[in-house]
């Protein structure tokens, strides 16, 4: 009893692209990435670019903190990290700079 739903298997997930084929964007020629089956096609498909020299800032705050940050955001149409920036201009002339 190997099969008596006679169910078909599933198909393959990497398949073979005809060379014909072009890329979909400049950008995935720019990469190299290419149709067909190999690991490097799928590691350079989810490719990290650093964008504007931004990092996460993960730091623990109150809740009162978080909300009025993102109430100021929402009245103020910015967005918080360019709320943090202003902080930082404005703690930097009452402090002095870093």
């Amino acid at each position: 009893m190997s099969n008596p739903l006679k169910i078909a298997p599933p198909p393959n997930r990497r398949t073979a692209v005809p060379p014909e084929t072009k890329p979909a964007s400049e950008s995935e020629s720019a990469l190299g990435v290419r149709g067909g089956a190999s690991s490097d096609t799928a590691a350079s498909k989810f490719r990290q670019v650093k964008e504007d020299e931004r990092v996460q800032f993960n730091k623990r705050v109150t809740r009162g903190v978080a909300d009025g940050f993102e109430m100021l955001a929402i009245k103020s149409r910015k967005r918080v990290p360019e709320l943090l920036a202003e902080a930082l201009e404005l703690l930097e002339q009452q402090y002095g700079q870093v």
